[in-house]
């Protein structure tokens, strides 16, 4: 069976929805569960504010760093980018 990949994007820069909550809303989604449902919780694998804060600029005048983090987490591979692009690779 193959792998596949669902992925969400930020609708703007500086959304009100972080990355972790994008992450959490995704995976739930997935499950067929309700978000305070996943066990164990994210934060037991990263740090959710480290997270959100990572790729996120104040000012429209600092350029945005590029690159992507990726983990796991309830056993898919989960890819965010500094676009705030989500790729998480289905079990």
């Amino acid at each position: 069976m193959e792998a596949e990949t669902q992925t969400k994007t930020s609708p703007t820069a500086g959304s009100a929805e972080d990355p972790s909550m994008m992450i959490i809303d995704l995976i739930s989604d997935l499950e067929g569960v309700e978000p305070v449902e996943l066990s164990p919780p994210l934060y037991s694998v990263i740090e959710p504010q480290a997270l959100d804060t990572l790729f996120h600029s104040e000012t429209g005048d600092t350029p945005q760093p590029s690159g992507y983090v990726q983990f796991t987490y309830r056993g898919y591979e989960i890819r965010v980018q500094s676009d705030r692009e989500i790729a998480i690779l289905d079990r």
